[in-house]
């Protein structure tokens, strides 16, 4: 922020080479356009007002602080970028710093100059004021290039299975030479997500990376370890949630061996730098969604809040209005739509299925209604948040974490003498589910052999989200088999996944200690306690897999989990027995 500030008075530091171009007025506006702008442009220069009555600009994104155009020109491709000024403070910083288009202009020009790989800028235009308004990025279309994320989600899956893994391992080295590029030559992104990113796979099958939204970019000297560790950190956030270790690994290796200007340790000591990162991502991550637990109990661009009559409550932006409405009206009537499935209808709770349209085609979706058991219940949801509340939140803050579980849709009370009463929730379906307890009772019919291997495969993938969910401070306090589902059992049983349901007793944001980890899998291991397929080797070898799923805990090894582990089942079987309920 100083620097930006210091560049408005006095650029001294930064080599921005303004002698090379040419400054245009318009009606109200003032141009800055490089050399070969003209040749894109025109010799009249940008006229995005123009260009849209035209019809040859496109919407690429949109948003309250800037809309990206996309334009066709007899010259070539140009993007436009619309930086709008939303809200108190984002006017404050106008007045402090140059105009968001003029920071990244010139930052794009001073990336070039170093020879960085970034967007290529044409021109920008602001008020011919020295009072802040919009302003306008004008830069040049690169064939063959787009943006990071798309190519990782709808580009990489689609290629064959040969390629696609050649091209995930050349990303992940490429990647780790690009960023090295980018801190040797003293260039910080202080926001390094895929976002901003463009990437390019010409022939020869080697990516080639771009840098985007250049406003924040600061440019010094090399970075020094400690500098790029702090920003290794923040571009490994979204990594370390969807990319495996071993391509995680290939572009540390990649990154390490092409610093040029970093000291460069003994080999040994690489694993402990990647191991500072990996702490300090994983420590970072969970700062970024404490932040994020209670976004869907607010207005955003992803929730809404919603009330009619006697009910209120929050949904997703995504849901069709027509269904919601419906839904607000009257709850209750939903449980016994027309083509549905009622599941469970219980003195606590009833559940039903049921199809709705939605924009992507029909949706399969699961309403949960709450039943008050005691007058009490309804004082108790003034002072605490009501189960239906709990689970809405704790579903939204398990797939922040990328956690399996049902995307919740809406939740719902019925206020009753204005306080708040029944809670409804609504989740989207499981796809081919079968409940945990039914899966394995399903082995029985298999051959030894095929009983075995598909109860590991099971067992394995159950430990690692068990231990993932606890290193993500995440508690389940109910988490029996009955709340764990596999995902696509009924159809492909050996690619099943294991999905969390029945969130009221989960807790977000704290650490899980020792003793409530061994208590939570002492609930589960108590669910199978009279199953003659779990034996006491299957235990022992969950047990190890949840151990050898992360990081050493430092917690004991796995004798003293096991005692921990079988006090606890102790405990919870003399619970159940008093108060006669079902181990479950």
């Amino acid at each position: 922020m100083l620097s930006h500030f210091l560049r408005k008075f006095w650029p001294s530091g930064w080599h921005v080479p303004h002698a090379r171009a040419r400054t245009l007025g318009t009606t109200g506006r003032r141009w800055c356009l490089t050399p070969d702008a003209d040749a894109v442009l025109g010799p009249d220069g940008p006229n995005l007002e123009r260009w849209v009555a035209m019809g040859a600009a496109e919407v690429v994104k949109t948003g309250p602080h800037r809309t990206v155009y996309r334009v066709s020109l007899p010259g070539g491709t140009v993007y436009v970028k619309h930086c709008r000024i939303s809200g108190i403070r984002a006017w404050v910083r106008e007045v402090l710093r140059p105009a968001k288009a003029r920071l990244e202009f010139e930052n794009a020009l001073a990336l070039a100059e170093r020879g960085v790989p970034a967007v290529l800028p044409l021109a920008w235009g602001g008020p011919d004021s020295h009072w802040p308004g919009e302003s306008f990025l004008v830069t040049r279309s690169r064939d063959g290039v787009v943006p990071f994320v798309h190519f990782t989600e709808h580009v990489l899956p689609d290629l064959h299975p040969v390629a696609r893994d050649a091209a995930r391992r050349q990303l992940a080295r490429a990647l780790g030479q690009f960023l090295a590029r980018l801190h040797d030559a003293g260039v910080i992104h202080p926001d390094p997500h895929p976002g901003n990113l463009l990437v390019e796979l010409p022939p020869s099958h080697v990516p080639r990376f771009y840098l985007i939204d250049l406003h924040d970019v600061r440019v010094s000297c090399p970075l020094s370890w400690t500098e790029s560790r702090a920003n290794l950190i923040l571009f490994n956030r979204w990594f370390q949630l969807r990319v495996s270790r071993t391509d995680r690994a290939r572009f540390w290796h990649s990154y390490r061996r092409s610093r040029q200007f970093l000291p460069l340790p003994a080999p040994e000591r690489w694993a402990d730098q990647a191991r500072e990162v990996e702490r300090g991502t994983a420590a970072s991550n969970l700062r970024f969604w404490a932040g994020r637990v209670s976004r869907c109990l607010g207005r955003n661009r992803h929730f809404k809040a919603v009330s009619a009559n006697t009910v209120s409550g929050y949904a997703v932006r995504d849901l069709p209005g027509e269904f919601l409405a419906e839904l607000l009206a009257d709850p209750a009537a939903a449980l016994a739509r027309p083509g549905g499935r009622r599941l469970k209808d219980s003195p606590t709770s009833t559940v039903a299925e049921f199809v709705i349209q939605t924009a992507e085609g029909p949706k399969a979706v699961v309403l949960k209604r709450v039943l008050l058991r005691r007058w009490l219940d309804t004082l108790k949801n003034l002072l605490r948040r009501s189960p239906a509340l709990r689970s809405w939140v704790a579903g939204h803050a398990l797939r922040d974490r990328w956690l399996p579980t049902p995307r919740p849709l809406a939740v719902l009370h019925q206020s009753r003498w204005g306080f708040p009463a029944e809670g409804f929730l609504l989740t989207e379906k499981v796809p081919n589910p079968i409940g945990l307890p039914e899966a394995v009772a399903s082995l029985q019919k298999l051959l030894p052999r095929d009983r075995e291997r598909r109860f590991r495969v099971w067992s394995a993938r159950i430990a690692r989200m068990v231990r993932t969910m606890h290193d993500r401070a995440i508690s389940h306090r109910d988490l029996k088999a009955p709340n764990v589902i596999l995902e696509g059992a009924a159809t492909h049983p050996d690619c099943a996944t294991p999905v969390l349901i029945d969130l009221v007793g989960v807790r977000v944001g704290r650490a899980v200690p020792f003793r409530q980890r061994a208590k939570e899998l002492a609930r589960l291991n108590a669910s199978f306690l009279n199953s003659r397929l779990v034996t006491r080797t299957d235990r022992l070898r969950f047990l190890r897999m949840y151990l050898g799923a992360g990081e050493e805990l430092g917690m004991g090894g796995w004798r003293v989990w096991w005692a921990a582990i079988r006090e606890a089942t102790a405990a919870k079987i003399a619970k159940n027995q008093r108060t006669g309920r079902p181990l479950g």
